[in-house]
């Protein structure tokens, strides 16, 4: 097809997915009757060509093609250069601004070391005169000691200054070294390439759709607990280097994969038999529903031109503060409430996702078996609408920075667990009492007794829950017996693995103690492991 007409088609919306994004793009172009072939070019060579869409929208209009090229240009970079080769310049200059600041300092000092030879002769001839006396000696001794003082400081100064002043020109003649490099090499560019039929003269809304690569965000958060509510931050780390720089538009999180060239695995039969050499096993599948792969050509058809007269879907708003999620498939996107510009400098750049506040129950933890400690913590429900994804996340507790941790994946409704610190005002001790081993043999069996006395001890003011885990040996062996026989009070729940929990809830000031105590019966000739 002949050469079309360049269309410059701005970025409108951007959707940032774990590993890439899909740009969009739009322009108004006016069509006259007849055909008319339409080019839009510079877009980035990591652009997938199988994913790019077109859509066009006017009265009595058709698109008939579509083509997406690879092309090559010479780009000499001199814009680039020469502002590289002014920061050079300019820090070069700073240097030698300091060097000459340096020199001034030393002869500054050379001349006050002349200037307290010459002084102290002339001073001791005064003195012998008897024209001076000892305080005159002091006093120009202590003027020439503090000039130096000053001088000496002030060109550490000037020392530390150059330091710096020399690293940002190393930096600068580095990057326009590598500058230089590139100028005059090719750069690979993505361009597109539509044609248009128009039976009258009517303006066309196209639309470009295309995945690149070198792209993706993760979740940050700020978790701020007072009292029993938890005030969630989610944030979005976005990070590019797609080859272009993305504008403060609509810009959509998602926290889906790209489906392209995906399959679904399905299970070949699994036969045994007698040794033999085996079949190779392989993986069959079936064409993805979500994959959308196809041919080049056929893939940018996708999007056909829309009826005469047919509106425009409009997307909702996002409420402030708040992203609005939805759903995509398999994963859910948010669309942030406020635009953000992301440069393709590969730097993090953070946006707010949403605000929120979630209830928290708050009490300690304490396995006295492993630490004389008892843990503060917060158990939330995430009642909000949103998924909160794996992500690293900074604790405060009453305003207080308590560390930073890991949340897991939290679906909505889904509970949580925050640890917020060793509370010194709960004491755990944990003490053996009782040991003793069965003397007389019966039945070729021997017996071990052994009792433990936890004591918890709350000196704040106020109510505290206490959950203290403890545990008792499970035997691996059928010979060897171990069997609980006395706790006081009974736990609020014992598993199958030894595990004994009690649930205390302590006034101010109050304490509480418990026993529990467990024997291990074993034959005579056994030697017990592990106690």
């Amino acid at each position: 097809m002949a050469e079309g007409t360049g269309l410059h088609a701005p970025i409108t919306a951007v959707a940032v997915f774990k590993d890439g994004a899909r740009v969009q793009r739009s322009a108004t172009v006016s069509v006259e009757a007849g055909l008319r072939p339409i080019t839009i070019g510079n877009l980035p060579a990591a652009v997938d060509p199988a994913s790019v869409r077109i859509a066009a929208r006017g009265r009595d209009l058709a698109l008939l093609n579509v083509e997406v090229h690879r092309s090559y240009r010479t780009d000499p970079l001199r814009e680039e250069t020469a502002r590289l080769r002014a920061e050079a310049e300019r820090c070069r200059d700073a240097v030698q601004a300091l060097d000459d600041e340096d020199t001034a300092q030393q002869a500054s000092l050379g001349f006050l070391g002349n200037l307290s030879e010459a002084g102290a002769t002339a001073l001791a001839r005064a003195l012998s005169f008897g024209r001076a006396d000892h305080g005159d000696l002091d006093r120009m001794a202590g003027h020439l000691s503090a000039s130096t003082a000053n001088a000496l400081e002030r060109r550490r100064d000037i020392g530390a200054r150059r330091r710096a002043a020399q690293r940002e020109l190393e930096a600068a003649e580095q990057r326009l070294a590598a500058a230089e490099k590139r100028s005059g090499q090719s750069v690979a560019f993505t361009e597109v390439s539509l044609t248009l039929e128009a039976a009258a003269a009517t303006p066309a809304e196209v639309e470009l759709s295309y995945h690149v690569a070198g792209a993706s965000w993760r979740p940050l958060y700020d978790l701020a607990l007072e009292g029993e509510r938890l005030a969630v931050t989610y944030l979005a780390e976005i990070t590019q280097q797609t080859g272009e720089d993305w504008p403060a538009v609509e810009l959509v999180l998602s926290t889906t994969r790209r489906g392209t060239h995906e399959t679904l695995p399905e299970l070949a039969p699994w036969y045994i038999g007698r040794a033999q050499p085996a079949p190779q096993r392989t993986l069959m599948a079936r064409s993805a529903g979500l994959s959308g792969a196809a041919p080049q050509r056929a893939a940018a058809m996708d999007f056909a031109a829309a009826s005469p007269g047919e509106p425009e879907a409009a997307l909702p708003t996002a409420a402030p503060l708040a992203a609005e999620p939805g759903e995509a498939g398999a994963g859910l996107v948010y669309r942030v409430p406020r635009p953000l510009d992301v440069p393709a400098d590969g730097g993090p750049h953070k946006t707010l996702v949403a605000r929120f506040e979630l209830d928290a129950m708050l009490d300690h933890l304490a396995v006295p078996a492993l630490a004389p400690e008892a843990y503060l913590r917060a158990t939330v429900t995430n009642s909000s609408s949103l998924l909160l994804l794996p992500g690293p996340a900074r604790v405060f507790y009453d305003a207080q920075f308590v560390g930073e941790t890991s949340l897991e994946t939290v679906a909505a409704g889904e509970e949580f667990e925050l640890q917020l610190g060793v509370d010194d005002q709960i004491r755990v001790e944990r003490e053996l009492r009782r040991r003793t081993t069965s003397k007389a043999v019966i039945g070729g069996a021997r017996t071990i007794d052994i009792g433990y006395v936890i004591t918890v001890e709350n000196h704040r003011r106020n109510k505290a829950r206490v959950s203290v885990h403890d545990h008792i040996p499970v035997s691996t062996d059928g010979d060897i017996k171990v069997r609980l026989r006395e706790t006081s009070p009974n736990p609020a729940e014992q598993t199958d693995l030894g595990e004994l929990t009690w649930e205390l809830s302590l006034d101010g000031g109050q304490a509480a103690t418990l026993r529990h105590r467990f024997t291990v019966e074993h034959p005579a000739q056994v030697t017990i492991a592990g106690l």
